[in-house]
């Protein structure tokens, strides 16, 4: 049991920074407190404005449109309050001041969604940008659609308004096809340079992120807008300086999913506001296959799906970032509709890259609040080791011709070949994915005990094919429907590398199947290393996701919780489609061992 607590702490938990006797401290989620003296459930995409003009330090926290409270009801639905508002003079408490709107305003449709406010100050004004998700037919270039989205703003006297619209969009709906096909004109983010020049970010899975300058009044765009996020990959942009550079924020996959939430913050830099922004590694985050730096993915502890945040500076100058997550004791107002309150936790710069919560993801245990005095100071985070070793449990080679006896297929895999360290094979037409287990897959039993699962392979999906949901990789399994599966994927113009899990028996309503990202596949044709470490407590196993371009540089994505029994399956799969080309690297499987019960 000391093993496997080591091990999770190594493989799973954020650096504990201890508070100071008598220092305050603050734990997730953050209390905001509604007229009525009931604490808010709820307050995704949260944007933060420090008020310039404020004679103590206060802050205003900006949530998207959405309900709050159980309790709040309209007709036989849910009250949605649009964008609410709340104000703080210590980034910990937070008290309701207003709705920014009682109705929707020009030119929203009357069914509008109001979406990620970006609160802005510029010229002794606030400004209140936000997502309109359809546009009033007058003001559409399509008239009768419903998913015509742009960027509206509002200004006003005061952080807590009132706001009066401009009536008009700062980005129009964005046409991408035919009909009413447009582009999703989302998440707004300003940002302004030493100079003056001011920048809006806006953008999501729909076409791609983009960056264009502001006009002067700020309520229009102007010159050629430019890509800085691939399409299908990211939204929800947050870009700050930092020593000189910008630092691009940005969520992957899906926000909403109950507790099968994997979204998960990733990022990239870049020398001016228009980019390119790129990783660690050099990726490009608007690449095919997008770059991102994973930075504050989910850990495997009660919070899911950590994403769309602010950052922002405490009164002595310490980094922070507040973000919507998901709950998994508590995930739904109802099913479909996730419950996203508001987390936070420290920003700390290494060596030219933030590192948030330590590095280990969403915190849950009291830590030292942001300073409420410009006196305050914070001693630098120091990264854990991983404080693992390995034991070797079994390697299979692919030395061919024939497969060493404990593995079997399931199903019928079409032709393959052992030979040469290689098992060469082809994509093949079937899924494994919810209600369809039709994909071939090549399996052997896993040994008990905490393990780390490695494997390379190449998957023929060059850059310039629009290969649907094709993919290779590994999974580890119960059964077809209950396992996590990571994969490089391919699919309509997007390569990355994909981590999954599946479960069965669900709740009625609940999902069954969520995924997260875990780093950028190599080029077509090159190797791609993946890694699956798993640490058991009990009866629960926390499973974390690694990938590689070059076997040596290791991404290390989110971790899902199973629990597939002491002795799951490994397989390897190959599915998507007919006849794209696969070829697997040797296999090994090996036991973890913290480093102070090494034998």
């Amino acid at each position: 049991m000391r093993a496997s607590l080591l091990l999770v702490l190594a493989l799973a938990s954020p650096v504990a920074i201890e508070a100071a006797e008598g220092e305050a401290t603050y734990r997730n989620p953050l209390p905001l407190t509604l007229a009525s003296g009931e604490l808010a459930e709820n307050c995704a995409d949260p944007a933060v404005l420090r008020d310039p003009q404020a004679a103590a330090p206060t802050w205003y926290l900006y949530c998207t449109s959405d309900p709050v409270s159980r309790k709040e009801r309209q007709g036989d639905g849910w009250r949605f309050r649009l964008m609410p508002i709340y104000r703080s003079n210590d980034l910990v408490h937070w008290t309701f001041v207003a709705d920014a709107f009682a109705e929707r305003p020009a030119p929203a449709a009357p069914t509008s969604w109001l979406w990620a406010p970006e609160p802005h100050y510029h010229d002794g004004r606030y400004y209140l940008y936000y997502t309109i998700t359809d546009v009033a037919d007058a003001a559409s270039p399509r008239p009768g659609c419903t998913n015509d989205s742009a960027i509206g703003v509002a200004s006003s006297a005061s952080p807590a308004g009132p706001w009066q619209a401009s009536g008009r969009t700062v980005v129009a709906p964005r046409a991408s096809g035919a009909g009413c096909q447009f582009d999703w004109t989302f998440d707004p983010d300003v940002v302004t340079t030493g100079d003056g020049v001011r920048y809006l970010y806006y953008g999501s899975y729909g076409g791609g992120i983009f960056v264009q300058r502001l006009a002067a009044d700020g309520l229009a765009v102007e010159g050629e807008p430019r890509r800085v996020g691939s399409a299908g990959r990211y939204e929800g942009a947050e870009v700050v300086r930092h020593d000189g550079l910008w630092y691009l924020f940005v969520s992957a996959t899906d926000c909403c999913a109950g507790p099968l939430t994997g979204y998960s913050l990733n990022v990239g830099r870049a020398a001016t506001p228009e980019g390119p922004f790129l990783d660690r590694l050099g990726n490009d985050m608007a690449a095919v296959r997008a770059g991102g730096t994973p930075v504050l993915p989910q850990n495997g502890n009660r919070w899911t799906g950590p994403g769309h945040n602010t950052v922002l500076q405490d009164v002595a100058g310490q980094w922070w970032t507040l973000y919507h997550a998901v709950d998994l004791g508590d995930p739904y107002f109802s099913p479909g509709l996730t419950r996203r309150p508001v987390l936070m936790d420290r920003v700390d710069w290494i060596d030219g890259w933030p590192v948030v919560a330590g590095g280990g993801g969403p915190s849950d245990e009291a830590l030292p609040a942001p300073a409420t005095t410009g006196a305050a100071s914070r001693p630098p985070v120091q990264l854990p080791g991983s404080g693992v070793g390995l034991a070797l449990r079994w390697r299979e080679g692919f030395g061919g011709p024939t497969l060493g006896r404990d593995w079997w297929w399931r199903r019928s895999p079409g032709t393959w070949r052992a030979r040469n360290g290689t098992l060469a094979w082809s994509t093949q037409p079937g899924d494994l994915h919810a209600g369809t287990n039709t994909a071939p897959l090549l399996l052997r039993r896993l040994p008990p005990g905490d393990l780390r699962i490695e494997t390379k392979l190449q998957l023929d999906a060059p850059d310039d094919c629009c290969a649907t949901h094709v993919q290779a990789g590994i999974v580890a399994m119960r059964d077809d429907d209950n396992y996590v599966k990571l994969a490089v994927l391919a699919d309509a113009g997007l390569h990355q590398v994909e981590f999954a899990k599946e479960q069965l028996p669900v709740a009625a309503g609940y999902p069954r199947y969520g995924n997260t990202v875990a780093g950028t596949p190599a080029a077509s044709g090159a190797w791609t290393w993946l890694r699956l470490d798993v640490v058991r407590s009990g009866t629960t196993e926390r499973w974390r996701a690694w990938s590689s371009e070059d076997g040596r540089h290791w991404t290390g994505g989110g971790t899902w919780t199973h629990a597939l029994g002491a002795q799951p399956h490994l397989a390897l799969f190959a599915m998507g489609g007919r006849g794209r080309a696969v070829a697997f690297g040797p296999v090994t499987v090996s036991a973890l061992q913290s480093a102070t019960n090494r034998n």
